[in-house]
């Protein structure tokens, strides 16, 4: 473990030293395994195996996966249709019109979070203590890189989205899969960088005054006492983690396939399962959202917008149970049918909810349990989202 977080933690420095100049930068979101996979083939001098690596993945299916965080930001969430619209001309190979789309948008976001300048704006700063993607090395050459000015229209195919040539119509050898691709990948980065900023890491934090010898030895007990509640706590989780075993519950013999949420265990995640449905089946943003689990800090606003924006104008016909899986002792995922109706049309979608049992002070609690809630992860939300471009 500790390797590898070593070579973690060096691997974007690698990354950006050997693509950043050609139009790619590390970034939070990006997938690891194809960072490292890239950087390994650049250091064998096989750059452009590295890049078709990385071209066939940020214009592949994944793109509707990649994407879906850009809504927890709101410059990116009220132009997010825009973005899907990108990512059918994406598909279809129309890249014609997917670049300047992604371009416009990206420097429209970048505007909005700045307060006064876009991302290709000379003095915009790019740059937030403790992030990847705004790491000196990172968006800020990425920015000089796409803002060369290109000052003689050119009919040779480029290999780079250079803003001022393709949106003043002086690269007309802009539409193609590569410089698509780093549209994309320079949009999500973007949105890295929005996050850090969003979560506060624009400025390091102030270092704290040196505790008096007294406040240390407080401290000091403190600890030791917390330390012997909390040991006492895990051995209680420990046997009941030692008895616990899958329940194997099959749907239409032990449970019914779309009951109430009270014809189901109180403290279950299939009640809460069908609790999602009966609220969406209210528009109950709000309660929605408080079904969400979140590793961090939760922001209920963030989650309400999302929920709307996910929810609204798909009306909830019918719910279906399918199955139910006990991954972990305080972990399961319930997979469920939903039809809904959109844009005046039936959708049927497989999706899946995985399920944390916590109390309220985030401690894992054990199926059985009589406390605590069991939340969701929402990254099923998408598959909501995009169904109708996938009938």
């Amino acid at each position: 473990m500790k390797i590898e977080a070593e070579l973690l933690s060096k691997t974007p420095d690698k990354f950006n030293r050997l693509f950043s100049k050609k139009g790619w930068i590390a970034h939070e979101s990006i997938n690891s395994d194809l960072m490292r996979e890239a950087v390994a083939l650049g250091d064998q001098g096989e750059v452009d195996k590295a890049e078709e690596l990385l071209v066939n993945y940020y214009t592949s299916e994944k793109l509707i996966y990649l994407i879906h965080p850009l809504k927890r930001i709101d410059a990116f969430r009220i132009r997010y249709d825009f973005f899907l619209k990108a990512i059918d001309d994406t598909h279809n190979e129309r890249y014609y019109s997917a670049v300047p789309l992604i371009l416009m948008m990206m420097d429209g976001a970048v505007n909005d979070i700045s307060k006064s300048k876009g991302f290709f704006a000379e003095g915009t700063d790019l740059e937030a203590w403790d992030s990847i993607a705004a790491h000196s090395t990172g968006l800020t050459v990425l920015k000089e890189l796409l803002n060369k000015g290109r000052n003689r229209t050119k009919q040779e195919t480029i290999d780079q989205p250079y803003r001022n040539g393709i949106l003043h119509g002086r690269d007309l050898g802009y539409a193609n899969k590569l410089v698509t691709a780093k549209c994309w990948a320079a949009v999500i980065a973007i949105a890295d960088w929005a996050q850090a900023l969003k979560d506060g890491k624009g400025e390091p934090p102030e270092t704290e005054p040196e505790q008096t010898i007294k406040e240390s030895l407080i401290d000091i007990a403190s600890t030791f006492r917390e330390y012997g509640e909390h040991k006492k706590r895990m051995d209680i989780v420990h046997k009941k983690l030692n008895s616990w075993s899958p329940r194997n519950l099959k749907i239409g013999i032990d449970i019914e396939a779309n009951g109430s949420p009270e014809s189901y265990g109180r403290y279950t995640p299939e009640y809460e399962a069908a609790r999602f449905a009966e609220l969406w089946k209210k528009n109950n943003y709000g309660e929605i959202a408080k079904q969400i689990h979140h590793i961090s800090k939760k922001n209920f606003k963030e989650d309400v917008k999302l929920v709307r924006q996910t929810f609204e104008g798909r009306r909830l016909l019918e719910f279906k149970l399918t199955e139910i899986m006990d991954c972990a002792a305080a972990v399961t995922e319930v997979f469920m049918d939903v039809t809904f109706e959109y844009d005046a049309q039936p959708f049927t979608k497989n999706i899946k909810l995985r399920f944390i049992f916590q109390d309220s002070n985030g401690d894992t609690l054990i199926i059985g349990d009589e406390k605590g809630k069991w939340e969701y992860l929402d990254f099923f939300f998408h598959e909501i989202e995009v169904a109708h471009f996938q009938k």
